[in-house]
């Protein structure tokens, strides 16, 4: 009787320690559960804080400092820079890093002091077919993807001459040079120099080539690489032929009869046989 008691006492205590395992643990899951939630929701809050931080740091766009009638050009005297949340502008705005390409253009018409300039407000030089019409007869605009190195740095300009060397993967037999390109476009800006204070750097340039120079360039930038070379727009010197090798002299064979029996040897320079 005794040693049922105590079996019975011995089990319940195993029972009772099982049922406290199980609540911890569904505590500590409970816990975990509760502490992945806090964490969710404070990235989400997180990530709420910077979408609204963006829509309402300011951007600067371009807009009148005085009336601007239709027809006038647009100068450094009529134009300022004005910031204002980026919900409030769209594509159409001029931002402030195209402050530059709008001098000389006319005004389609009037815009009064503080209002925003839109890309349908100014007549000229954003007109799709002036830049078409800049491309000499028989030749072909084609625009390649640049990096730091082959805008040297972001200094290339429309109007500068380039020598581009064509490299196939398949090695050094497959070079050929493509000289005194005229680049006609530099991103979108083909009648003056990108802004100065322009933050991004050149992303494309535009080069004025033959319909054969096009086909050379379009397989090595598909198959290969491009390497640029700037030049001197005053420099029309070609570049020095590589000197030709000497002609190997021809062997002179001296003919000697033994036996009756013709047989060739080369000559030396003293003209004996060798």
């Amino acid at each position: 009787m005794f040693f049922w008691k105590e079996k019975k006492e011995s089990s319940s205590s195993c029972e009772g320690r099982s049922r406290k395992s199980r609540e911890l643990l569904l505590l500590l899951a409970g816990l975990a559960l509760t502490l992945a939630a806090i964490f969710l929701a404070r990235q989400r809050i997180n990530a709420a804080e910077r979408e609204v931080q963006q829509r309402i740091s300011p951007v600067e766009i371009v807009v009148p400092s005085v009336p601007i009638r239709a027809g006038e050009a647009f100068s450094e005297q009529n134009l300022a820079k004005k910031p204002v949340p980026a919900t409030g502008i769209s594509s159409r705005n001029v931002p402030a890093g195209e402050f530059e390409l709008l001098i000389g253009a006319h005004a389609k018409g009037n815009l009064d002091p503080g209002e925003p300039i839109l890309w349908t407000d100014v007549e000229e030089p954003f007109d799709a077919e002036r830049f078409s019409q800049t491309i000499p007869a028989g030749r072909r605009a084609f625009t390649l993807d640049v990096n730091t190195s082959s805008s040297f740095a972001g200094l290339i300009r429309p109007g500068d001459i380039v020598d581009l060397l064509c490299e196939r993967e398949s090695g050094k037999a497959s070079q050929s040079w493509i000289r005194a390109i005229p680049v006609i476009s530099v991103d979108r800006h083909f009648g003056k120099a990108p802004s100065r204070e322009e933050s991004r750097d050149i992303a494309t340039v535009t080069v004025s080539v033959s319909p054969d120079e096009g086909r050379r360039l379009a397989a090595a930038e598909r198959d290969g690489r491009i390497h640029w070379f700037l030049k001197n727009p005053a420099d029309n010197l070609k570049p020095a032929a590589s000197p030709a090798r000497p002609a190997k002299p021809a062997e002179v064979y001296v003919e000697i009869w033994k036996a009756g029996i013709q047989e060739r040897y080369p000559a030396m320079a003293s003209g004996e046989p060798g």
